[in-house]
């Protein structure tokens, strides 16, 4: 396989066309807006392209004529990779991928039926105000900029996030509590994802930002609104219909991970059978304990996530403790003193 130099990217523009009308970040990757590599079996009149932007990785092209490259393609994918294929390519995951655990996640992807929204006025509860992500914003320094300036990191520089993308938050008491912005743009179109602080949630805080948000890009020539989120992310899903956007198509992606962001997204019966299929995984795949730890905390188990975090830990993860600190799965775990401990140990290992 070959890595190309973005100057280079348009050899496998055609390969990668029908994958990228599916998925804005495969064109900004291409337009040079957002980080990634390219590869291709051959750089003239090639067969198969391989692209990668952060965990997510996408693979298009012809499986029965290149053959010859599937071992270079078990290579290059990780095993932890957020993996898309066009279809063609999904009865030959065990020939090109090192991870026979990963399981299909079923995604929806939405959009605006028109170019207008035609909501009211957004209304904020007393105390909380909108204000665009701009330079100001970060000049200003408000609590929790974090949730902000990670937006950055998958761009190919800071500068071309503040010119190209597209976004606005809500401040409460100095401090970012909720978010939207567009994670890749390329011509009219464009990816835009939310978030809200979970002390802030069930506030329509989510709705009134990505409200604003889609109403700019409109504004500002980009009115091809994608929305993309985990079949069982009914909250997502919630905002998005709220605010004008309906369901486009849906697809799957292949991992490693809980086809889930949120508590309650999936019931207990998936989360305790996830947890047995990630630890069964675990020993072939340490880090999927990990995710084995959320999947039982999710299903109530206590004792058997602090089992799974115990041997991650014991079993040289060379992860950080700030991502199980982090992870949206067990933050009902975060208090207690054996979390806390394991977490240290983590901590020292890392420093050491």
């Amino acid at each position: 396989m070959f890595l190309l130099e973005q100057a280079a990217y348009s050899a496998a523009q055609s390969l990668l066309k029908d994958f990228s009308s599916t998925h804005v970040a495969i064109a900004a990757v291409l337009d040079g807006t957002i980080d990634g590599e390219v590869w291709v079996d051959r750089p003239v009149g090639p067969r198969v392209a391989l692209l990668a932007n952060g965990d997510a990785y996408y693979l298009a092209g012809l499986p029965d004529e290149v053959v010859d490259s599937f071992a270079n393609l078990k290579e290059l994918i990780p095993d932890w990779a957020y993996f898309f294929v066009e279809d063609r390519w999904s009865d030959r995951l065990g020939d090109i991928w090192s991870n026979r655990f990963a399981r299909p996640h079923p995604r929806v992807r939405m959009g605006l039926p028109g170019a207008s929204l035609g909501l009211a006025a957004t209304v904020l509860p007393d105390g909380f105000r909108l204000v665009p992500i701009d330079q100001r914003l970060l000049d200003l320094e408000p609590g929790n900029i974090e949730t902000v300036t990670d937006l950055m990191e998958g761009w190919a520089s800071p500068e071309l996030f503040l010119e190209n993308a597209i976004g606005f938050c809500v401040l409460y008491d100095g401090s970012v509590v909720s978010h939207c912005a567009t994670d890749s743009v390329s011509g009219t179109r464009c990816e835009v994802g939310v978030g809200t602080e979970p002390a802030y949630r069930r506030l329509g805080l989510g709705k009134a930002v990505a409200a604003v948000t889609i109403a700019e890009c409109i504004k500002r020539g980009r009115p091809d609104i994608e929305w993309h989120a985990h079949a069982s992310n009914k909250g997502s899903i919630a905002i998005a219909r709220g605010i004008g956007l309906l369901e486009r198509d849906r697809h799957v992606a292949y991992s490693g991970n809980l086809p889930a962001e949120n508590v309650g997204d999936l019931d207990l019966d998936t989360c305790r059978e996830w947890g047995i299929h990630l630890e069964q995984a675990s020993d072939h795949i340490n880090w999927y304990r990990f995710h084995a730890t959320g999947a039982w905390m999710l299903a109530g188990d206590r004792t058997r996530a602090i089992a799974n975090l115990r041997q991650l830990v014991d079993g040289g993860w060379d992860g950080e403790a700030e991502w199980l600190e982090g992870y949206w799965a067990v933050q009902s775990l975060v208090d207690d003193p054996q979390f806390k401990a394991i977490v240290a140990r983590q901590r020292a290992i890392r420093e050491e």
